[in-house]
């Protein structure tokens, strides 16, 4: 089990960090972010992924781009093994290696917020597993030169998966969601819209015309967490933004996100974070970025 706070603190100071098949599991998998950008590769089990808006409902050979600022989670089966490599780097980490221009291309790549799925058969996943496998051991060894060498294989990798989204026809199909898939689809844009104000489980019913009791169970089975807890995370998730980027006093934010009381707002901001919402923003201001409380646990 490892806490995101690794992620963030690994990307400060190698700008990069990187697993290979990782296979362990945990009974809470939380809806979290952390620093940089991702790309996840998925080997073996059965999963969906949530990311902002977007449900997946993985196959081995899928690939998820994305940036690491957006909500997301998995939800794989208890029945199977879940079998996954990912890799987090900055911004900037391959810029020096291509030069601007052919960097803001790559970016493109991590410009939809809901991400991006990218599928490899049987063949190519087997180069993109050595890829990782790669990287992993020059991170590891450390051998002369390996900050390039990681840099250059993050490139390629980089370059190889636009080359493959820029071929035509040259993507499958999206696997078509089911019905449950489609309701949570929905629900989770209606929350994204409004996760400010009071949503309860009567205007969720009018807005899908389903029993509310129906969409609370698609939306646990899909997501693995309930409506309140979603709406809890995204609350906090843009708190945490908000804190940082702005000088708006914790009254007003508690009102403004839908909290309603200051010490509500306080007690749920301090129990996922483990800091009050004037730690945090001292922390911080004094980061420079939103900071990483430790408390959550990724992928």
């Amino acid at each position: 089990m490892e806490s995101h706070s690794i992620t963030n603190r690994a990307i400060e100071r190698e700008r990069i960090y990187i697993r290979h098949r990782v296979t362990e599991w945990q009974d809470n998998w939380p809806f979290h972010t952390h620093d940089g950008f991702e790309i996840y590769f998925f080997h073996e089990g059965q999963a969906h992924f949530i990311i902002n808006r977007e449900i997946y409902v993985l196959s081995p050979g899928d690939m998820l781009l994305f940036r690491g600022d957006v909500l997301h989670r998995p939800n794989p089966s208890r029945d199977v093994p879940y079998i996954r490599s990912y890799m987090n780097f900055s911004a900037d980490y391959v810029r020096e290696m291509v030069g601007a221009d052919w960097h803001r291309q790559l970016m493109r790549l991590f410009a939809n917020p809901n991400g991006l799925l990218v599928h490899w058969d049987e063949e190519e996943a087997a180069e993109i597993e050595r890829v990782f496998r790669e990287m992993l051991r020059e991170q590891q060894e450390k051998a002369a030169g390996y900050e390039w060498m990681l840099q250059s294989m993050a490139a390629q990798l980089l370059i190889r998966i636009l080359r493959k989204t820029e071929r035509s026809g040259s993507l499958p199909a999206a696997v078509a969601p089911t019905r449950k898939e489609r309701i949570v689809r929905e629900i989770l844009a209606y929350l994204d819209e409004h996760y400010r104000s009071p949503v309860s489980l009567d205007m969720l019913e009018a807005h899908a015309h389903l029993n509310k009791y129906y969409i609370c169970h698609c939306f646990k089975e899909v997501t693995g967490m309930s409506i309140r807890q979603y709406i809890l995370r995204r609350r906090i998730n843009e708190a945490k933004k908000l804190l940082w980027l702005t000088d708006e006093p914790v009254e007003a934010l508690s009102e403004r996100l839908g909290f309603g009381y200051p010490m509500h707002f306080s007690r749920m901001f301090k129990l996922m974070t483990g800091v009050s919402p004037r730690q945090y923003r001292q922390q911080a201001r004094a980061a420079g970025k939103v900071p990483d409380s430790g408390r959550e646990v990724s992928r």
